[in-house]
């Protein structure tokens, strides 16, 4: 359907998996030769479509206690959400990531710090590598086991590989005062950003940007220092230490695997922490996410690095104040205060006081978005 045959190259930033002893395309597309087929093939076009998964995608959300989402990596779906809010049908607001190849979205009236029919777009998106669990993630050292027909000592691979392009975008959003937010899984990924950075940072300087790490399951401990020195957020995944904790002991063995999503760490070396679940990657399930930080058990009962367990106040902050000031909006959200918004969910047991290992059971009985209810759990639920 795509016509991509033997004769296509891989393109920057991916690779079309072919036949073993051949260049025939066997079906897979990894990263940035996966992306455009997903754009073409999957993403809805006609209107009815567009706002039945949007309606679902807000119940679901404020099913789970949202009054704030995240979109982290908004294409030509910009307009789908921007024309969703103008008619009336946000409840919750959404602050969306522009990816950088749509970077015209950015000079529109919704890129501000003020939501607009409750949206509004937050700043710029890189993503400068894969996954782990995907084994896309880039890394300096060898994944223990590479991808078929790759040879031994695969370290996955950039996104971006020239350094000059990925400075060149980091630029544009220091030179606006665009807040930047960075994809990188892999150490080596986080070893390009910093050298990218600083060029920019010389020239425009660096107070109070906040620009935010997305994910870091793979970065080195000395490299939580230079988040420290770039003043930078970490927003980390905690999730994988459940759905991939066994799979990166076998991909990247135990150790290593025991520093995945190293949020406790980074607390106490001073970097401001937040946590996501990156849906559709992992269910938008808050009181899971909480767990998974709490716990860090894998799906076999491991403890997937036990100094990295936060605790449950940190894990709900992780959540709520700390992740209204990763999005500058401390002055508004995130906690219970006179003055800020009436953004509140009503749960059935306190997540704070219960066993750590119930977290998870804890359930939203309803969402509150500035005073309204927007989501009530029926009774017989």
């Amino acid at each position: 359907r795509m016509n991509i045959t033997a004769a296509t190259p891989d393109p920057d930033g991916g690779i079309i998996r072919r036949e073993r002893g051949s260049r025939q395309p066997n079906g897979v597309l990894e990263e940035l030769a996966a992306l455009p087929v997903i754009v073409q093939t999957i993403f809805p076009t006609d209107s009815a479509t567009v706002d039945f998964i949007l309606d679902k995608a807000q119940q679901t959300a404020v099913s789970f206690g949202y009054t704030t989402a995240h979109d982290g990596r908004v294409t030509q779906s910009h307009e789908q959400l921007a024309s969703y809010a103008t008619r009336g049908k946000l409840k919750i607001d959404v602050v969306s990531y522009v990816d950088y190849q749509f970077m015209p979205y950015l000079h529109s009236k919704w890129a501000s710090r003020e939501y607009d029919q409750h949206y509004r777009i937050g700043g710029l998106k890189l993503t400068l590598d894969g996954s782990p669990q995907g084994r896309t993630a880039w890394r300096t050292v060898p994944y223990l086991m590479a991808p078929d027909g790759q040879p031994h000592g695969y370290r996955g691979y950039p996104a971006i590989p020239k350094n000059a392009e990925v400075q060149a975008l980091i630029d544009s959003a220091f030179r606006n005062r665009w807040q930047l937010i960075v994809h990188c899984n892999g150490d080596a990924a986080l070893d390009q950003l910093a050298h990218c950075m600083k060029p920019s940072i010389a020239t425009y300087g660096n107070t109070d940007r906040r620009t935010t790490l997305i994910h870091g399951q793979l970065i080195r401990r000395d490299q939580i220092d230079t988040l420290k020195k770039l003043d930078m957020i970490a927003s980390f995944f905690p999730m994988h230490t459940f759905y991939w904790g066994d799979w990166y002991d076998q991909i990247l063995g135990p150790k290593l695997a025991d520093q995945i999503s190293p949020m406790q760490s980074a607390i106490r070396r001073g970097v401001r922490v937040t946590s996501h679940t990156d849906a559709p990657v992992a269910l938008p399930n808050l009181t899971r996410l909480m767990w998974t930080a709490v716990n860090r058990k894998s799906r076999s009962g491991r403890i997937i690095g036990a100094d990295e367990r936060l605790s449950p106040f940190q894990a709900l902050q992780s959540i709520t104040i700390w992740s209204a000031y990763q999005h500058f909006e401390e002055d508004r959200k995130g906690s219970l205060e006179v003055g800020k918004l009436a953004d509140l969910v009503i749960l059935n047991q306190n997540p704070l006081k219960v066993n750590p290992e119930a977290i998870d059971q804890v359930q939203v009985l309803a969402t509150i978005k500035e005073g309204q209810r927007v989501f009530e759990r029926p009774a017989d639920h």
